[in-house]
């Protein structure tokens, strides 16, 4: 059993646990789906509001994000909502997972499978995503409800000094339910890793929790954000100089064909602005060593690239992209690893309960 000081330093502690390869293992399989979906509701989306597939891609590539003038209608709005929900889905059981492993850990138990933990999350699906839904549907009724006070002043305005009083209630109730749902999108996979509750459980917990340890619980996860952040930039960094490195390597003899393939490549990949210049297309073209050059937009070949070079051009792209999902599995497992013992600090704190101690397995 891991020994821990039950104070702020064991967030930091944590993050080591989250560099494991079994870790990413678990990780990717869900980031992969949510990738797919999101991309499969976002052209949906984009194809709804009049793009053709082709314009889609040249400006947004394979994954495509929401902006004002692409919100406009039922559709659009509806297929960008469904892939947002299947991302935090697929965000909460892959985290589920990953804490499962971590509280196995923590107990001391090391040979916990990614089998185990999958099949741990899967059939715990239940209480992973009901009490985030709950907290928002009770946060989206709250706030009906004040749209439907505000046309009743309209109709009458005197009757705003009546129902000012309550609206100020519900206006703070939406608020803590706003807090209590942000906790339970980033703990709430912790909760069932570690104490296997039920989604009712689960729900009253995350109250609980609020209520007893507010402040340490937004300060631990801010911590563990930032830690992750810290570890998926220095990942990304090694990634860059070691695929400038391979580049480098392999254009010996080769006339640069290696490196502009895989600035070609660089077009079909994941980027994180739709600018080709300016300061959004320095930083675009600052990643994996491509330097500062100006680059065509998605879809458009590189002229120096030949056309023989093009499926290897593609094949850059396709490790391109895995690479960006890489960085985000490096920080979806080490967050979820500090959550996990976050919550382990904050339940002894808040209950003198040590769930390290307790048998709560089958």
């Amino acid at each position: 059993m891991k020994v821990l000081r039950y104070d702020v330093r064991d967030v930091f502690l944590a993050a080591g646990l989250g560099l494991r390869l079994r870790k990413w293992t678990v990780v990717l399989p869900g980031v992969l789906a949510g990738a797919v979906w999101w991309a499969v509701c976002g052209y949906l989306a984009l194809l709804a509001h009049g793009f053709t597939f082709q314009l889609a891609w040249k400006i947004y590539g394979p994954l495509p994000w929401p902006t004002m003038s692409t919100l406009s209608g039922a559709v659009p709005v509806f297929s960008w909502a469904v892939g947002l929900l299947g991302v935090c889905s697929g965000w909460l059981i892959s985290g589920a997972a990953v804490s499962r492993i971590t509280y196995k850990q923590l107990k001391g138990d090391e040979f916990y499978s990614w089998r185990e933990a999958w099949s741990f999350a899967l059939g715990k699906w239940r209480a992973i995503l009901a009490p985030p839904m709950l907290l928002f549907m009770g946060a989206g009724i709250v706030l009906l409800f004040l749209f439907l006070f505000s046309l009743l002043v309209g109709l009458w305005y005197p009757i705003a000094g009546f129902l000012f009083p309550g609206m100020l209630l519900l206006t703070v109730g939406l608020l803590y339910l706003g807090l209590v749902s942000g906790l339970g999108l980033i703990m709430a996979p912790s909760i069932v890793a570690a104490s296997r509750s039920e989604p009712l459980e689960t729900l009253f917990e995350l109250f609980s929790l609020h209520a007893g340890q507010g402040r340490r619980s937004w300060l631990y996860s801010f911590l563990g954000g930032l830690v992750s952040s810290i570890y998926a930039l220095a990942l990304a960094v090694f990634l860059t100089v070691a695929t400038f490195l391979t580049t480098w390597v392999m254009d010996f003899g080769h006339s640069g064909i290696a490196g502009a393939m895989l600035k070609q490549g660089s077009s079909v990949a994941p980027r994180i602005a739709k600018a080709i210049n300016g300061a959004p297309g320095i930083v675009d073209s600052c990643l994996f060593g491509l330097g500062l050059t100006r680059r065509p937009p998605y879809g458009m070949p590189h002229p120096e690239v030949v056309s023989g070079a093009s499926l290897g051009a593609v094949l850059f792209g396709v490790w391109l992209t895995l690479i960006v999902l890489l960085l985000v599995t490096q920080f979806v497992t080490t967050f979820s690893t500090c959550q996990t013992t976050s919550y382990v600090v904050l339940r002894q704190l808040k209950d003198e309960q040590n769930l390290l101690e307790e048998d709560l397995d089958d």
